[in-house]
């Protein structure tokens, strides 16, 4: 059921078969236009997040550029030998399956993906392709 909202202060108005709506907030006279067949859609881009804005590639990327800021982990380098390197996860991924490992080498610099030798290019596209499929694919409310 769609909703009215007074002209001159906003009040919402109540439901009726008359033509014309009293205002109970001012008073004033409002035109009754629930049957008038007028469709209003609205989108979630209308409604500007915190959250979607935080879902943007620009993000990801940048935290994937900042390794100075991942944590360390007591694993061998396979190409360099060394000591310790540094690694940080997104959820890549649907939620049963596990997060994805993006593992830095500041000594050589590295870079390997849950095992697997990738460029930088190459992590940025997995990011890019996880993103836009969060785009395309609707959210289920459980």
């Amino acid at each position: 059921m769609a909703i009215q909202f007074c002209g001159p202060c906003g009040n919402t108005l109540d439901i009726s078969s008359a033509s014309i709506v009293r205002c109970d907030c001012c008073g004033s006279m409002n035109k009754n236009n629930l049957f008038d067949g007028i469709v209003t859609v609205s989108s979630t881009n209308n409604f500007p997040s915190e959250l979607r804005r935080k879902r943007q590639p620009t993000q990801h990327l940048q935290c994937l550029a900042a390794e100075d800021t991942w944590a360390t982990a007591e694993e061998t380098c396979r190409k360099c030998g060394a000591k310790e390197v540094r690694y940080t996860a997104l959820q890549l991924r649907s939620a049963d399956e596990g997060t994805t490992l993006f593992y830095y080498c500041p000594g050589c610099l590295e870079r390997i993906l849950d095992g697997t030798k990738v460029t930088e290019q190459q992590s940025q596209e997995y990011v890019i392709q996880y993103l836009q499929r969060l785009k395309t694919t609707p959210w289920r409310l459980v």
